[in-house]
């Protein structure tokens, strides 16, 4: 669990980032591209220092499938995200985020026949209520139901933003068993960055030394790192819990909002935040918990003597 933990952290401070760009005069899409081509270096540098070269040739039979994933799973996630935001703003839009874990969990269900557990079920509860709790207080119960009665559009986005994600966590999930954590996230690095290169064209580079920090820490800290954390994540977890986990990252989001944009919190976020944490641990005791019954499983089949 550390790994999704660390990913989600890591990944949380990429909105403060990029409101930070956004305010230096770079637009969101140059900001996704510049972040997808400082990324990629770095998987190319580690990639070469691990000696895995050959493993990051990808196979015949894995390109469709990894194309898949980049483009119509991730791009897809990113671009309807990002036109839910144009819609619904960025605070509604994160709560209705919150709902991804409930896509997964049926998906996991509809595909591979995982049941349905209740601590997944009482995990994704409080989590949703924790993010409610965070964002909410900015734009208030009347705001939320004002921006969602207003435009049926931003929802649709959001849930198509939320099922693409998903069904990406699900394809990950497979992947990562036969490709290294390292591998899988320069797979899809790169193909996204060609992707979205295409699409937006090549971004301008004529940015002064403090915007140019924040592009640096935005393809760097806030996706090298994290991303191939997030692949350790979904082997070790499952893409099912993975994502739950992934739901304290608005709680990160607020609290660097606060501290390095000056935001005010209220107490209601802050008890938000208490929540989340507690849908975290919950889940991580049950991990506990499951994995000593299958200790003890082990012992009682092994021969006496």
């Amino acid at each position: 669990m550390i790994y999704m933990i660390a990913a989600t952290l890591l990944f949380s401070f990429g909105p403060v980032l990029i409101r930070m760009g956004i305010n230096h005069g770079v637009s969101p899409d140059q900001l996704m591209v510049l972040r997808l081509a400082v990324a990629s270096p770095l998987f190319f540098i580690a990639v070469v220092a691990r000696k895995t070269v050959d493993e990051a040739l990808p196979a015949k039979k894995d390109i469709l499938f990894i194309l898949l994933l980049s483009l119509a799973g991730m791009g897809g996630a990113m671009f309807c995200f990002f036109r839910a935001i144009s819609y619904l703003g960025a605070s509604v839009t994160t709560l209705l985020g919150a709902v991804t874990p409930v896509f997964t969990v049926i998906l996991a269900y509809l595909i591979h026949r995982k049941p349905v557990k209740r601590h997944q079920v009482a995990s994704m509860a409080f989590s949703f209520i924790g993010v409610a709790l965070l964002i909410v207080p900015m734009v208030g119960v009347g705001g939320v139901r004002d921006i969602l009665s207003s435009s049926m559009t931003g929802v649709l986005y959001v849930m198509a933003a939320n099922l693409f994600a998903s069904a990406t966590s699900l394809g990950f999930e497979n992947y990562v068993k036969k490709k290294s954590p390292l591998v899988a996230s320069f797979h899809v690095t790169v193909l996204m960055l060609l992707f979205f290169g295409a699409l937006n064209g090549v971004p301008r580079t004529g940015f002064d030394a403090d915007t140019w920090w924040i592009v640096i820490l935005l393809g760097s800290v806030t996706w090298f790192v994290p991303f191939v954390l997030f692949f350790h994540g979904i082997r070790e977890m499952g893409a099912s819990n993975a994502v739950i986990v992934q739901n304290s990252g608005p709680m990160v989001t607020v609290f660097a909002a606060g501290l390095l944009l000056g935001e005010k919190l209220t107490y209601p976020q802050f008890a938000g935040m208490a929540v989340i944490l507690f849908s975290v641990f919950l889940l991580k005791g049950w991990r506990q918990e499951q994995a000593l019954a299958d200790k003890v499983k082990i012992d009682v089949s092994l021969p006496k003597g």
